[in-house]
């Protein structure tokens, strides 16, 4: 290198020093270094602005409004679930920014008067937003529209709508869905999947009938149901047993507020007692057995205050049913227990509205109860969501339960975790409100607990063993609201455990609605056993006329060692 800089200054007419010369490369060398780490920053710039939006592709602002809500009663907890899924399906990293749920409300709430075109739009340019989403949901009578568009701020033009029209809530969530779909694909240029459902892991044999058998070896008749009958109330659970002592089952079935008593007679059945609850009812679950064994069975309801338990039990005296416990703070069940039979259970409440401490066998004392023993669950236990029993046929005691999530699980003695279902089941409507402790008076944080679905035990083929008793809700979107629940239909299931997991033997039809309650027993006191199946067909939140209906399936499968239904 020196010496071709020296012979470059030669020629140049200029004498140049070795010392110079050396200085000279030195310093080219580094102009060299330096414009090489130059470009090679801007090129790991290049690429790395390449992999994020460009001043070009800046994300387009999305402010979803609160849809109005035109209804003779309270539906903010479906105007919030419209809020969130319409959030979460058109949300997309890098191309939509959807403005948070609370900014919006608070915008909304500082423009007085209804919410119209010229109202969102202000909305709009006020938050930014280069689109707003508005929209009316109204219910008249049994009849339910729903009614949305999305605007584009800056031109004032309604770019997709969306209608629809239907008997009850059918439409409603397919409608909102359909809409974020036509909007990803017709504005935002992404096209989404359709919401999954829970898959159906049976391969049904038989199409039709009361109970299906599932798997090979299906041989067995079926039957289509013996008995329906509707009713103008919103089923939230039932029982059967003999109340009054004479022979012959009585079918228990509570609502938010009033527990009913039917008896069979002229080939349907005829409303004998009712009771309504005192002090804000909300009952939540029931049970009937002859626990104190004088002949007559009591009936167990579980009640649920703002923030504690009110619990009531019932029994005949001859003339009226007598509340025998009431106001007890416990949140109580009849449940089955290896060598105890029918045994009565309870959990307290917290003051917050969650499950509080564990589960105790309870016994009567006065006019209240006293926990006697505690029954060991795994972490997720509760009062409503277990049972136990020997699965496997040898003498293990294994406890199965429905999860936090809605799975069925499987634990050993040792509290070990054997199974997890891929499929949701149970899927109650049935919940307790959780309050936020911090603020003060407690305030309702819109948090719902659900109350699991009944799960039960019943020995369905006659073999000596006992099959899981629990129905499977179906939810058209996958259960993607936390507090907003809709379910399109249910059945029942009677599983086994096959050394692998838990697996469906026989199943009901499948019935639409919300599969609410169920039970095994000679509910026509024909002699026969009956399957029972309540569903919710219209709740009473969303059009105030609740719907329910009673299914009955004779069962004709080999009957059971004793002609009583295994309760629960």
């Amino acid at each position: 290198m020196q010496f071709r800089l020296l012979e470059s200054t030669r020629q140049k007419g200029r004498v140049t020093t070795n010392c110079e010369a050396a200085n000279l490369g030195k310093y080219i060398m580094r102009s060299r270094a330096t414009i090489l780490l130059v470009m090679f920053i801007v090129l790991v710039s290049l690429c790395f602005i390449q992999g994020y939006p460009s001043a070009a592709e800046v994300p387009k602002k999305l402010a979803v409004l609160p849809f109005t809500m035109n209804a003779d009663r309270d539906l903010t907890f479906l105007q919030t679930g419209i809020m969130d899924m319409l959030n979460s399906r058109l949300a997309w990293k890098g191309k939509v920014q959807v403005i948070e749920k609370g900014t919006v409300k608070k915008e909304v709430a500082s423009l007085p008067g209804p919410l119209n075109k010229e109202k969102a739009l202000l909305i709009g340019k006020a938050l930014g937003a280069d689109y707003v989403i508005m929209g009316s949901l109204t219910v008249f009578g049994d009849s339910v529209s729903i009614d949305a568009k999305i605007l584009d701020v800056a031109k004032s033009d309604e770019l997709v709508t969306a209608f629809n029209q239907s008997k009850g809530m059918d439409g409603v969530i397919p409608t909102v869905n359909q809409f974020a779909e036509d909007i990803n694909a017709k504005i935002m240029g992404k096209a989404i999947a359709r919401p999954g459902y829970p898959s159906e892991t049976e391969t049904v044999k038989k199409e039709a009938g009361a109970l299906i058998e599932v798997g090979e070896g299906s041989g067995a008749s079926v039957q289509k149901p013996s008995f329906v009958q509707r009713f103008k109330l919103e089923i939230r659970g039932l029982d059967a047993g003999d109340l009054d002592g004479d022979g012959k089952n009585e079918l228990v079935i509570i609502d938010k507020d009033t527990v009913y008593v039917y008896k069979w007679g002229k080939n349907r059945l005829i409303q004998f007692q009712s009771v309504k609850g005192s002090w804000s009812p909300n009952f939540i679950y029931v049970s009937v057995a002859d626990l104190d064994g004088n002949g007559r069975a009591e009936i167990y309801v579980s009640n649920l205050t703002a923030t504690n338990a009110s619990t009531v039990v019932l029994e005949w005296d001859g003339s009226k049913f007598k509340e025998i416990v009431s106001r007890e703070s416990w949140l109580i069940r009849v449940v089955d227990l290896p060598g105890r039979g029918k045994t009565l259970v309870g959990q307290k409440r917290s003051t917050e509205g969650k499950y509080h401490g564990d589960v105790y066998i309870l016994a009567r004392k006065g006019n209240g109860f006293v926990d006697t023993e505690l029954v060991k669950l795994p972490r997720h236990g509760n009062v409503f969501n277990f049972v136990k029993n020997d699965l496997t046929g040898k003498g293990g005691i294994y406890t199965t339960l429905l999860g936090p999530w809605e799975h069925l699980l499987v634990y050993n003695q040792e509290g070990e975790q054997l199974w997890k279902s891929d499929d949701y089941f149970g899927g109650n409507l049935t919940y307790m409100v959780y309050m936020d402790p911090d603020v003060d008076r407690m305030a309702d944080t819109g948090v719902r607990i659900f109350i699991p679905s009944p799960i039960f035990l019943f020995d369905i083929n006659g073999d000596g063993k006992q099959e899981i008793v629990v129905c499977q809700n179906h939810s058209k979107v996958a259960r993607i609201f936390g507090d907003f629940r809709w379910f399109g239909s249910g059945k029942v299931h009677f599983m086994d455990w096959d050394g692998a997991g838990l697996v469906s033997q026989w199943t009901s039809q499948k019935l639409s609605g919300t599969v609410a309650g169920y039970q095994i027993a000679d509910v026509d006191n024909d002699g026969q056993l009956e399957l029972a199946i309540a569903s919710v067909t219209s709740e009473s939140y969303f059009i105030g006329l609740p719907q329910s209906r009673l299914v009955l399936y004779d069962l004709k499968q080999p009957a059971p060692r004793t002609k009583e239904a295994v309760r629960q």
